[in-house]
């Protein structure tokens, strides 16, 4: 089951799904607002029959010191990637403690631990993403729930198409590799819980 906010792109991405072989629909929803998140997760559970894995992607980066942001395009951000993670996980969470299982892995970003200057509001809800995450799984652990912070260094996507910069973005990781290395978590048994997985381009931070 697919989430956006875009009903184009989403659909467009689960007939991609489908052509593979894959089972795959989408719902629409503003993850920023909380009555449409819960109409599309319990959408989701009445379809999938049940929550098993949550993958918190969703995220905005607009670019901005402290100083220059507009406080409506740092409200916009905090609004996206951090209570947008959270309003997933918590209702996502009514179905996996009814089940006694399940896995939440928050994609955030290393801006989750190291400081990016001019972009302060991605930084701050990226640290606050982290923190959210930590206690999460502190809270949830011992109810069967699994729960993992996964913190790429820059990733090639459409994410960095208004940056303005001058990054040679063939050395940033490729989606793929991160799914891969996502899959390997997943696909861990029932007795390990990783609570926190880095991965970085070969360079570094770019």
């Amino acid at each position: 089951m697919l989430l956006g906010h875009d009903r184009a792109m989403v659909d467009e991405a689960a007939a991609g799904l489908r052509d593979d072989g894959l089972k795959a629909s989408a719902v629409v929803a503003d993850i920023s607002v909380e009555a449409e998140v819960e109409a599309a997760i319990a959408t989701s559970g009445k379809m999938l029959g049940s929550i098993d894995i949550l993958v918190n992607n969703a995220a905005i980066q607009p670019y901005g010191t402290v100083a220059s942001m507009n406080s409506g395009e740092w409200d916009k951000v905090i609004g996206i990637n951090l209570r947008g993670t959270y309003l997933c996980c918590k209702h996502a969470l009514k179905v996996m403690l009814a089940q006694g299982r399940g896995h939440i892995l928050n994609v955030l970003s290393i801006a989750s631990q190291t400081a990016l200057p001019g972009s302060a509001a991605y930084t701050a809800s990226k640290f606050g993403a982290l923190g959210l995450t930590k206690v999460l799984a502190a809270e949830v652990r011992a109810q069967g729930i699994k729960v993992t912070a996964v913190i790429p260094g820059a990733v090639n996507t459409p994410l960095w198409d208004k940056s303005g910069g001058d990054l040679d973005r063939r050395k940033m990781l490729s989606p793929t590799d991160v799914a891969a290395a996502m899959l390997s978590v997943i696909a861990q048994p029932p007795s390990i819980y990783t609570d926190e997985i880095v991965l970085m381009p070969p360079l570094g931070i770019l």
